[in-house]
């Protein structure tokens, strides 16, 4: 709408530039009036004599109050169109609003007929041509008239009309209706106040006071998110740990809750298990107990799940024919209660139904290990095997019974007190000493310690306001970590436990007492601020030890971590942490734990019928921390952490303990409700509204249905677009978990993914393809620019698009799949997939590579240049683009086999400080070096067999050579056989083969430091054409066993040689040390085998990388010969402290290449400074992958 609000006002300046020199008034111009009254269209028949003849017409027409009898103001709210009718359509040519004569009396309509009609306004000069039939002329001189030059009608065409519309008009209609008209059509709904500040405005500027409101809706107001509105008032109770977060504060830091009443919609889950399968350690009908009071006095103590609630000074009673009755000591079933102390709640009278028990034989546990068996309740009734998961009866809980004993009026009984206040006796030492408590009754209220919601609910919730000195309870006992609270299973159908922990109580001012109230912890994850730990740090403390399948034990997954997979949306955002507890979201390759899915376990004894978890250490990775590459987190648009000041107003969804009060699938329709009626950006939101209605997704097709967050989200993908582009809303669209699963383009795959792969042919889903075309961009047929449809030579509706365009555009649809699942929001509690987080195009496997029709008779991607056809180290050129991989090697962008996805040292090139591309990449900053406590050494190796078993360099130095320490072979060496570990040379010592000598150097001259890069200059006599010399090194020369890890091989000249890469322009053996994080150094080595050709026929392929380092302990290589050299390097440069690294990088001009770069073509991935990579995202291509010839392909 603002490109054609831009642009108009210099089309009619160049329209009026081409009929500038038009006649006027035109000798063949007639003149019509527009008619006195609003009836249907008035034809201009004199215009249609000449239908098909080429010739354009000139129509005279005044304004409306000359056009009629009626003065002044009496034609305001006159509005007199002139259209044209093709082929049953009327298509708008001109309008006429104004009373009054102006240069803008007549305006030109939007359409396809704009080009070719003109209008001229102007006052006569003279009177016109006389009329033949009223022998008048046709106008008089000084009349105010406006000419249009009207396109010819065609054969087909009927003609042009014209037509009047009464209105009361805007001079009529008093200013404050006039304001709440236009804020009825732009609001969902105008205050008092704001349609007299409109009046107000527009009395003073006119219409241009509606233009100005507009103005300030779309340029200086921000959309108002709807999950975040949601998520600022989400602090729901825990009674655990849960995928998406762990409880807390503890009782002694800022933010801790505490409530004056004694049960919460929790408690009445446990305690009839409604809607889900909920318990304690088995039993999930926690019943609440009450006891008689040891101090006398008929109080009376409440518990649940074993645990003092409260003590009340007398029972709990309940009306029954017109007598109170009390509730005997027992057990006793919750079937209802409202969270506030008493019978308070708001400004209401006191209520006599916020507490209701079933006085009656309480809930008992279905619980059971059925083995296909019937399962007795103990109550009569019987609920048959018929849950199965994998073809495998589960083991669930039956809440039928409960739910029917508590919809029974006559066995639920309202205690007239309401829900209990939580209290003690302060003087009973010997209660107070077993119960875990804290003193708050010194705090400052409301400076230390607040009331939250106090008319709402009268004092019963309150929050502390900062950390107290120490975390020990009044009996000296420490709190506990809350993330360790009980946890359930990953599967909602497994067991689960909700052991009821120990509550903490608060002594609070004026000696009241209260409840440790834990809530579930959301926490800022936005896309400008992301988790620096990305939540690992809760993912740590919520992990639990178990014993894995072979009896190992393991640290389970239990909250998941928080960082958001990158994706098209997040990524230019996206930030590198160095906290110790970084973790990712996607679990990290581990080739010995293939059978560890997120999938059901067979029978295993770690948890029948359940999910095996996942061990945290899938998602820790090891280059975490400051000494490390560190992790890229990410965040999620609009994901703001809660308002501490704002209670429980909303929940989050769980499987396994729904609280039966809490209607999940209104809280969505809540938030927009309350969003819409108190919003700012009123406009954006009606705007939202509208995009969501083009772009319709049905939230109970969706397995997330009774998800509040993950459904909210999907409208807020329309309310932030609302006055950005069409392009965008489409973007966020398609990538959206509910709508790929609704219109089933998710995990779509390309023709070649089966056929090429599998030799199996399937085509790609073409659902989503259909609905883009038709509903969301441009129709089933063509259409001029004033919507009425474009015909062929046979009067045809012209179609846009054939089913072939429908087959190509489905084939652009593939390899979408979901994002992992993760924490910090709400989700399905089962999943292992996210249904908010943007779909991920994961694997290019998937992906269609084949060229796409347009709709132009040509191919998307026509001009891009084949990929085998990019220019030379385009790595280096103009626009390159990298992408910040963090510590992590393995590329995001680039398919990667099987074969190749965990070796570390596969394609990735070391860049060197010298290097222009390191330059950019890192964006050095100027740091000093490390603090060490290794002393200078001299370069010169020695022996000593108490530190090392072969030649060591001790101290720092730039160098490390080992003289003549390794001459010789075998027996015949000084030191035999001088390697760190039991390899040993070869014993045949009739020819002298071996490495002679070994120098380490650094590059740059500078002493010898983790991450610098070395050479390697080997002196080794060499007697066979066909020797190879293979080089190594380990990070670590006094571990056992040693991490040797392969750098080359070379075959070196028949004699004595210092051994180089022939042929090249960079001979020289190099590698980069590896990181070195201790202040006191850290110890290396290298390795350089010998291994002769002489013994080849019993040899491993000397051309090809060695499978060992050593391999003198089988029946050959008998002639070899291996040597280590052994050095102190001092601590690395910590990458934080080096550079600066930005999530993505682009090339602002072309580079030279520097060493290595200089003998490559290409690059994957980079490594930029030691253990910090990045990867190489080359320019836009046509990549074809399984032809050679892909000419050929399309000849």
């Amino acid at each position: 709408m603002l490109r054609v609000r831009m642009k108009w006002p210099l089309l009619l300046l160049l329209l009026e530039l081409v009929h500038a020199n038009e006649p006027w008034p035109h000798p063949d111009a007639l003149k019509f009036t527009c008619p006195d009254r609003d009836f249907s269209p008035q034809k201009l028949t004199p215009l249609s004599s000449d239908r098909g003849k080429g010739v354009p017409k000139y129509v005279l027409l005044p304004t409306i109050s000359t056009s009629s009898s009626e003065a002044g103001s009496s034609a305001e709210g006159k509005l007199c169109t002139l259209t044209r009718l093709n082929n049953k359509f009327y298509i708008p040519i001109g309008k006429s609003y104004l009373s009054h004569w102006n240069d803008d009396a007549w305006q030109l309509s939007p359409g396809r007929y704009l080009s070719r009609t003109s209008v001229q306004c102007d006052t006569t000069s003279s009177d016109g041509p006389t009329n033949a039939i009223t022998g008048e002329p046709d106008y008089l001189s000084g009349e105010e008239l406006c000419q249009f030059k009207l396109h010819p009608l065609g054969p087909a065409d009927d003609g042009y009309y014209l037509q009047t519309h009464k209105g009361r008009g805007i001079a009529s209609t008093p200013p404050r209706t006039q304001a709440a008209r236009f804020l009825e059509r732009t609001t969902w709904g105008a205050t008092w106040e704001e349609i007299s500040h409109l009046t107000e405005e527009y009395e003073r500027d006119g219409i241009m006071a509606m233009a100005e409101w507009a103005h300030h809706q779309t340029t200086a107001l921000e959309p108002t998110s709807h999950r975040a509105y949601f998520r600022r008032r989400l602090n729901p109770r825990a009674v655990e740990s849960y995928l998406y977060g762990i409880p807390g504060p503890k009782a002694c830091e800022e933010d801790a809750r505490f409530r004056r009443f004694a049960f919460t919609f929790k408690d009445v889950q446990l305690s009839r298990g409604q809607d889900s399968p909920a318990g304690n350690d088995g039993h999930p009908y926690t019943v609440m107990k009450i006891e008689s009071y040891a101090g006398g006095g008929g109080g009376k103590v409440i518990k649940f799940g074993g645990e003092v609630r409260t003590v009340t000074d007398g029972p709990l009673q309940y009306e029954e024919d017109g007598n109170l009755i009390d509730l005997a000591d027992g057990d006793y079933t919750i079937c209802n209660v409202h969270e506030v102390a008493d019978n308070e709640l708001g400004g209401l009278p006191p209520l006599t139904y916020t507490f209701q028990v079933l006085v009656d034989t309480p809930c008992t546990s279905s619980y059971t290990n059925r083995d296909g068996l019937e399962d007795n309740l103990g109550d009569g009734s019987i609920d048959f095997e018929n849950k199965r998961v994998s073809g495998r009866l589960i083991r669930s809980y039956d809440s039928a019974a409960c739910n029917a004993k508590c919809n029974d009026k006559s066995k639920v009984k309202l205690i007239i007190t309401g829900n209990p206040t939580v209290q003690l006796p302060a003087d009973d030492v010997d209660l107070l000493g077993t119960l875990s408590w804290i003193d708050l009754s010194a705090l400052a209220v409301p400076e230390e310690l607040t009331i939250l919601e106090e008319e709402r609910t009268h004092e019963s919730n309150w929050l502390l306001r900062r950390d107290l000195d120490n975390c020990f309870d009044q009996n000296g006992d420490e709190f506990l970590d809350p993330a360790g609270l009980a946890f359930t299973d990953l599967r909602s159908t497994g067991r689960g436990k909700f052991n009821i922990d120990k509550p903490i109580f608060a002594k609070m001012p004026n000696n009241k007492w209260a409840l440790h109230d834990f809530r579930t912890q959301f926490h800022q994850n936005t896309m400008e601020e992301p988790m620096m730990d990305g939540g690992g740090s809760a993912m740590k403390r919520a992990a639990r030890s178990g014993a894995n399948d072979d009896g190992v034990l393991r640290t389970d997954l239990v909250t998941r971590c928080s960082n958001v997979q990158r994706n098209i949306f997040n990524e230019p955002h996206c930030k590198i942490s160095y906290h110790p507890d970084a973790c990712v979201s996607v679990p990290l390759p581990d080739p010995s734990d293939s059978f560890r899915r997120s999938q059901y376990n067979p029978g295993g004894p770690l948890r029948k019928g359940g999910l095996v978890p996942d061990p945290v250490y899938k998602y820790t990775p090891p280059y975490a921390g400051e000494d490390y590459g560190g992790v890229v987190v990410c965040g999620s648009a609009n994901e703001v952490a809660p308002d501490p000041m704002e209670d429980d107003t909303f929940d989050v969804t769980n499987r396994k303990l729904h609280a039966p009060v809490i209607n999940y699938n209104a809280q969505k329709k809540g938030v927009w409700a309350e969003v819409i009626l108190s919003a700012e950006d009123q406009l954006c939101q009606k705007m939202g509204w509208a995009l969501s209605k083009i772009f319709a997704t049905s939230t109970g097709t969706n397995a997330d249905s009774s998800n509040s967050e993950t459904n909210i989200n999907v409208m807020d993908n329309f309310v932030t677009s609302c006055f950005s582009t069409y392009k965008d809303v489409v973007k966020k669209v398609s990538f959206n978990e509910e709508m790929g699963a609704q219109l089933t383009f998710l995990r779509n795959k390309a023709v070649h993914t089966d056929w090429h792969l599998r030799k199996k042919l399937a085509w790609p889903d073409e659902n989503y393809a259909r609905e883009n075309l038709q509903l969301h961009s441009i129709g089933l047929i063509k259409l001029h620019d004033d919507g009425t449809p474009i015909l062929d030579q046979f009067d045809r509706r012209i179609p846009n698009y054939n089913q072939k365009h429908i087959f190509t555009a489905a084939k652009i649809w593939t390899g979408f799949n979901p994002s992992y699942r993760r924490g910090n929001y709400e989700d399905l509690d089962w999943a292992t997939t996210s249904y908010l987080d943007p779909l991920q195009i994961s694997s290019i496997s998937a992906r269609d590579w084949f060229p796409k029709i347009d709709f132009e008779s040509g191919y998307i991607g026509d001009t891009y240049p084949l990929c085998a056809d990019l220019p030379r180290k385009h790595f280096l050129k103009k626009n390159a683009k990298y992408r910040l991989l963090g510590g992590s090697h393995q590329p995001l962008w680039h398919w990667q086999s099987d074969s190749t996805y965990y070796d570390q040292e596969f394609e990735h090139l070391t860049l060197t400080s010298n290097s222009s591309l390191y330059e950019k990449l890192c964006n050095p900053k100027s740091t000093q070096p490390p603090a060490t406590s290794l002393a200078a050494g001299t370069g010169s190796a020695e022996y000593n067999a108490a530190l090392s078993s072969a030649p060591l360099c001790q101290g720092s130095e730039s160098f490390c050579d080992s003289n003549s320490l390794l001459e010789g072979r075998g027996v015949n060496e000084a030191n035999p056989h001088n390697t760190i570990d039991d390899c040993t040379d070869g014993t045949d010592t009739t020819y002298d083969e071996s490495v002679k000598k070994i120098v380490v150097s650094t590059m740059t001259g500078d002493d010898l430091r983790g991450g610098e890069l070395v050479k390697i200059e080997a002196t080794v006599i060499s007697n066979r054409i066909g020797d190879v010399v293979d080089f190594y090194y380990t990070d670590d020369a006094t571990s056992d066993p040693h991490n040797w890890l392969f750098i080359t091989r070379v075959s070196p000249p028949v004699a004595e040689n210092i051994v180089s890469v022939p042929n090249t322009d960079f001979p020289e053996i190099t590698y980069t040390l590896p990181k070195c994080v201790s202040p006191e150094g850290c110890r290396q080595a290298v390795r350089v085998v010998l291994r002769s050709r002489r013994a080849q026929s019993r040899h491993s392929n000397l051309s090809t990388r060695p499978k060992s380092t050593c391999e003198s302990d089988k029946p050959y290589g008998i002639y070899d010969d291996a040597d280590d050299l052994v050095f102190d390097v001092l601590p690395s440069y910590r990458a934080k402290d080096l550079c600066e690294f930005q999530t993505l990088v682009t090339l602002d001009e072309n580079l030279l290449c520097d060493k290595r770069e200089c003998a490559v073509d290409t690059v994957r991935v980079v490594e930029v400074v030691p253990g910090v990579y990045y990867e190489y995202i080359h320019a836009p291509c046509v990549y074809l992958p399984f032809y050679n010839n892909p000419v050929k392909l399309f000849a």
